[in-house]
């Protein structure tokens, strides 16, 4: 779908701020849609994928671990940073790494936003099926203590008692529920 709508916004001058290995942050000059000028940061990121992971029962995989900015336990979707790869290969090595899982066939459910007020990221999300069980991973080297195999119904009542709360994760369950009829559009 072409984007028919004007920029309002216009760049004056733009200048890289801080840089790590896993973004870097700027500071635009700009004019704002208002006329006034105004500063705008952004973080510059590159794209992520979210993999629902779906075994033949209709269930899914889960990781869990712990996240430092929001010091708290969280329960999520298989993920991770496209470190600039195609993101089909990216989903492919993340669900790899994650959970020690390979698919056979992976169906990409959407791309989104991911938090469009300061950051430029997309979020593929794909639907893995056909899995194979490996132990070829890297869980302790990601932080990940915990996999867990979840029915897709179970999880969409977790997500409205609040036991997973990342928001991609709800977004990619979500989606997978939508495609495959478990839940209503309407």
């Amino acid at each position: 779908m072409k984007d028919s709508h004007k920029n309002p916004w216009k760049t004056l001058t733009s200048e890289v701020v801080h840089r790590n290995r896993w973004y870097s942050v700027r500071k635009d000059t700009v004019i704002m849609p208002s006329g006034e000028q105004g500063e705008y940061n952004v973080i510059d990121h590159d794209d992520a994928v979210f993999i629902v992971a779906l075994d033949d029962d209709m269930q899914i995989y889960l990781i869990g671990l712990y996240r430092y900015p929001t010091d708290m336990y969280s329960l999520e979707v298989p993920a991770g940073g496209s470190d600039g790869e195609d993101p089909l290969t990216a989903a492919k090595r993340e669900l790899q790494e994650e959970t020690g899982l390979l698919a056979k066939d992976w169906k990409l459910l959407s791309k989104l936003q991911s938090a469009n007020g300061f950051l430029n990221e997309f979020a593929h999300i794909f639907l893995a099926t056909g899995l194979q069980v490996t132990d070829d991973h890297k869980q302790a080297a990601e932080g990940i203590t915990e996999l867990q195999k979840i029915p897709l119904k179970t999880t969409l009542s977790m997500i409205q008692s609040g036991e997973i709360t990342d928001c991609q994760s709800i977004a990619a369950i979500c989606l997978a529920a939508l495609h495959l009829g478990i839940a209503s559009s309407a």
